[in-house]
């Protein structure tokens, strides 16, 4: 579980520097503006010292976040928690000597004390939560008592607010008093509200795991009965081919016939055992093996034969490749498969006369790929299905018996490998389009 959280945290470390880097600048431009233009008194100096430790503090804190994330997972989330243990420390320190340069309790910023008790509540366990909120508390209640009892100087804001305000029991004690209660709530309330949603996000994370895990079974069980299928299936087919052959003997027209129909059933079959088998390894398989090779080669490879097939048909078959693409990173195999399926579909529903478009343009990092069709279309309300297993539109023609169901969920798996997008759109009866985007080189991060 902490393996798939790790990420989180070292998100949250890095925006958490992030926000330190625009608190430092804002703080700089702030102190300029409060001090040169509205003319609010406050000590100006120390204040960019504190700026410049806390500018050092945040660059240490990169270096560190940086040498963390070179570590293993059980060291990486202790010493990141380590890590942002130090941080909120240090904020609070820092902004209590900020509010004491700049008019003590009687500056707003004492507001942000509760920002960093939210980020606590956010990653700590409860009782580490209201540690620090009673840190922040302490960190704030001795700098007023401080000043009260001028154990250290008073920098009042002259000319924002009464210079006297930090002396005013009734003041330093109820403003202390309303501190610690929204301290308190607010801790309650974002420690709540965080722990619900990281249980949330945990039974989440365990159950896709487990889903995983099933759907890993079930991928491992379909491969060893379709593969055992597959060889039975086979003999099969050359039992029929010999008795179709006339090998063993005459046939009548009848039993010529029924030779004929077993034969080509149980070949369908056989296509629909070799798809799933396809499809089942592709799900099972990690490791792909990519490789360099040229866009355009592979696809004028793929389309001599779908050619043929279109002119059987007197499909008008219309193809333009940006020449500019070259040489792309992914399987070749699988990329001619994609291609194959998809334009092999638009023939096979495109009727005679029809017409059918291959549009492949050049997008910087990615290509794109458009196969359309003047064929029978998908119907509006099966588009969100075609990618399913098993699935066949409501409008295939009876008469098409070929296909398994299983090319489009093949194509949609070969895209996903490569980390691409694709897409169906439709006109029931007058046209189809398969979209897809593919990365020139899948293993470079986006």
């Amino acid at each position: 579980m902490e393996t798939k959280l790790i990420p989180a945290h070292i998100h949250f470390t890095k925006w958490f520097i992030r926000i330190r880097w625009i608190a430092i600048s804002i703080l700089i431009v702030a102190t300029i503006v409060v001090k040169h233009i509205l003319d609010i008194s406050v000590r100006e100096i120390s204040i960019y010292i504190i700026a410049s430790i806390l500018l050092v503090l945040n660059v240490i804190h990169r270096i560190i976040l940086h040498r963390i994330k070179k570590q293993g997972v059980g060291k990486a989330i202790r010493k990141i928690k380590h890590e942002i243990h130090f941080q909120i420390i240090t904020d609070l320190i820092l902004l209590t000597l900020i509010l004491h340069f700049s008019g003590g309790v009687e500056n707003p910023l004492v507001l942000f004390y509760f920002f960093h008790m939210i980020i606590a509540s956010s990653i700590f366990s409860t009782i580490q939560s209201y540690l620090y909120a009673l840190f922040a508390f302490l960190l704030l209640a001795s700098l007023a008592l401080l000043e009260y009892f001028s154990v250290i100087p008073h920098y009042p804001l002259e000319g924002f607010i009464s210079a006297n305000i930090y002396q005013n029991t009734m003041y330093v004690f109820g403003a202390g008093f309303v501190f610690a209660c929204t301290s308190t709530l607010l801790v309650f309330l974002s420690h709540m509200i965080i722990y619900r949603s990281i249980k949330t996000e945990q039974t989440y994370i365990k159950t896709n795991i487990e889903l995983e895990n099933k759907d890993k079974l079930k991928n491992e069980y379909v491969l060893r009965v379709t593969h055992d299928i597959k060889g039975h299936i086979a003999a099969i087919l050359s039992c029929l081919e010999v008795v179709r052959s006339k090998a063993t003997g005459s046939l009548n027209p009848v039993q010529e016939e029924f030779a004929n129909r077993a034969f080509e059933r149980t070949n369908l079959l056989s296509g629909f055992i070799k798809d799933l088998l396809n499809l089942t390894r592709k799900r099972l398989k990690h490791d792909y093996e990519f490789e360099e090779f040229y866009l355009s080669e592979l696809i004028i490879k793929v389309l001599k034969p779908v050619q043929i097939l279109a002119r059987d048909k007197s499909i008008d078959f219309n193809i333009y490749i940006d020449k500019t693409i070259g040489v792309i990173t992914g399987n070749p195999y699988t990329i001619e498969e994609l291609y194959s399926n998809l334009l092999l579909n638009a023939v096979k529903y495109t009727p005679s006369g029809g017409r059918i478009e291959l549009t492949v343009k050049n997008r910087h990092n990615h290509f794109v790929s458009e196969i359309s069709d003047s064929g029978i279309g998908i119907p509006e309300e099966d588009l969100t299905k075609v990618f399913d297993e098993f699935y066949r539109a409501s409008n295939v023609p009876k008469d098409i018996k070929t296909g398994s169901g299983l090319g489009l969920s093949i194509v949609k798996q070969i895209v996903e490998d490569h980390k691409g997008k694709i897409w169906a759109e439709s006109e029931t009866g007058v046209w189809t389009k398969f979209t897809f985007i593919l990365p020139k080189n899948p293993v470079l991060k986006p």
